[in-house]
Parts: structure tokens; C-alpha cells; sequence
């Protein structure tokens, strides 16, 4: 996952170069954190001097951000493609959920930079990132409230809330994924998918009064 090959002059630069300074910044940040990473660190794991890294990048911050804008943008246009095929919202729903899922999975190093770090960068910046990130919340929310008009999905569920409940879902993957551990990213998306739908599903001959909105019985009950 190589952003275009250009430094902070706007001059062309070898992109399998930078492409491989990205991917081990993107391996430091993960296991260090942004904080405690240094720019020597990164030439260290590259094998160039520190001098040298600055023909390609101007700044730690500048590394960070391009970083977690490249992968915001490629998951964005993943989602964004899933969710413009043919279906109802809960069809959709499953394709945004199975999608954005599966690319976390896939991507759990960078996912994990962008959801931990991104309170590094400046505050413009960081608002940059924040206001991109909302687009999930907002497509989520509209797709759950179509479902509702609809009479496919739970009318007692609160939109907001549900869809705060599965970004937070889908956000905690890269702190236990392992690509060893034998889950692959598109059973994981597949599961999430289904997992979400059933939550949300129900039609008016189904439905029952605060479903599934419900208290859990007490223990006592």
C-alpha cells in the first residue's frame, strides 16, 4: 500500500524506496508507538542515514499523516464500492460491515496507527482526520434509519447508538487479529456481517415492543 511517490518538495522520488520507508514506519509506529519513535529509528530499520530519509519526507508528523490518510482513503473507497451495489439496507449494512471488517483484518498494522495514533498530529490535521472518520458514522446511521422507513429493521433501535456499537466493534480488531492465529479477514468480515444483520433485522410480524432493545432478564429473574 504505496502512496504516490513524491516528497514534500513536490519532487518525484523512487517509489519502491518510499514505499519501503512507509511500510517500516508504519512497523515502528505500531510497535513503539508514535511518541517514542524517532527518525533515526525508522533510517535505522531501512539501512540509510538519518540525513538521507529527509530526501523523502519532511517530518515524523508529515510520515504519520500520510500514512493514515493513504489507508483512510483506501478503506473509504472500498467501503464506499461495497455499499453502492444493488440491495436493500440491510443488504448494504452487511456489504459496509463485511467490507470495512475484513480491511481492518487485512490491514491491522496501519488500522491500528490510525486508531491509536492520529492524536498525535496537529490539531488541524487531526480534525482532517476526525471529519473523514465521521463518513463511516454518518453512512451507518442513514443506512439504519432507511432500514427503519423500510420495516426490515428494528424501529425501537437508536440509530446512533447502534452505529457507535459496531464501528467500536470493528475498530478493536487490530488489537487481537493475527493473520497465524488461522481466522482468515474474510471469514472475520463474513461473521461481523452476519452478526450485525441479525442484530438489526426485524420486520412488523416479528416485532415485539422494545425489541430488540429489551433489559436482559436479572439473574433473580
Amino acid at each position: 500500500m504505496t502512496p504516490p511517490s513524491k516528497n514534500h518538495r513536490g519532487r518525484k522520488v523512487p517509489r519502491k524506496r518510499r514505499g519501503e520507508i512507509l511500510d517500516v514506519a508504519a512497523r515502528v509506529f505500531h510497535d513503539k508507538g508514535y511518541d517514542a519513535t524517532t527518525i533515526q529509528d525508522i533510517a535505522d530499520e531501512v539501512g540509510i542515514l538519518k540525513g538521507s530519509i529527509y530526501y523523502y519526507i519532511s517530518s515524523k508528523e508529515d510520515l504519520l499523516f500520510e500514512l493514515l490518510e493513504y489507508v483512510h482513503q483506501a478503506a473509504l473507497k472500498a467501503v464506499l464500492e461495497a455499499v453502492e451495489r444493488d440491495g436493500d439496507p440491510l443488504q448494504k449494512i452487511h456489504a459496509f460491515v463485511e467490507t470495512l471488517s475484513a480491511f481492518n483484518a487485512e490491514n491491522r498494522v496501519r488500522m491500528g496507527i490510525l486508531l491509536h495514533d492520529f492524536r498525535s498530529l496537529s490539531e488541524p490535521r487531526r480534525r482532517e482526520i476526525v471529519r473523514a472518520r465521521d463518513r463511516y458514522d454518518r453512512m451507518l446511521r442513514k443506512l439504519i434509519a432507511e432500514g427503519q422507513e423500510q420495516g426490515i429493521i428494528c424501529p425501537d433501535i437508536d440509530a446512533k447508538l447502534a452505529a457507535l456499537a459496531v464501528m467500536g466493534m470493528i475498530n478493536t480488531i487490530y488489537q487481537w487479529y493475527r493473520p497465524q492465529g488461522g481466522q482468515k479477514a474474510q471469514a472475520i468480515g463474513a461473521f461481523y456481517a452476519d452478526f450485525v444483520v441479525r442484530a438489526l433485522a426485524c420486520d412488523p410480524e416479528s416485532h415485539a415492543a422494545g425489541h430488540p432493545g429489551r433489559p436482559a432478564l436479572s439473574a433473580s429473574a
